[in-house]
């Protein structure tokens, strides 16, 4: 009986230990560029939603830019990228930001800074889902970009 025991025992800490390492790696992998595309239609604008996340222990960073193409060609100038923040709470992602804060062109570094004009943040919900990230808008939204969408990752662009 005592084998018994001891093998069950340790079944279960090797299960605990392997699902504790899953979930570990899962929220690790958050970080990087994602990307949603609007189903192609010729002659037709499409909208591509981008996200490009940072993971600093609970704390999240990034940008997010919304840019339309036409038979594949950008039809952007000079670009355009909103930042937020977030944190990791019970699995998931939740990102504020302010969709009116838009900075035009590519500028690196730049940051979240929450509305002063009294209006409140936007809010979303991200959660990672296998291969997938799922967007959820709770407040706010941004033009163009359905309330849900999921995202896959992509590489970085060249420059």
């Amino acid at each position: 009986m005592s084998k018994v025991t001891c093998f069950l025992g340790c079944s279960i800490l090797l299960l605990s230990a392997w699902t504790g390492t899953v979930n570990a790696q899962s929220l690790d992998s958050v970080s990087g560029r994602w990307v949603w595309k609007e189903v192609a239609r010729r002659n037709q604008p499409q909208t591509q939603f981008t996200l490009v996340i940072n993971r600093v222990g609970n704390k999240i960073t990034g940008t997010y830019s919304v840019d339309q193409f036409v038979n594949g060609e950008w039809q952007g100038e000079d670009g355009n990228q909103t930042p937020f923040s977030g944190r990791i709470n019970r699995g998931r992602v939740e990102i504020e930001f302010d969709p009116d804060a838009t900075v035009p062109g590519y500028e690196e570094n730049v940051s979240y800074k929450p509305p002063t004009d009294g209006r409140k943040p936007a809010l979303a919900i991200v959660a990672l889902q296998g291969l997938t990230l799922s967007w959820r808008s709770v407040t706010g939204r941004i033009e163009g970009v359905p309330a849900r969408v999921t995202l896959r990752r992509a590489a970085r662009p060249r420059r």
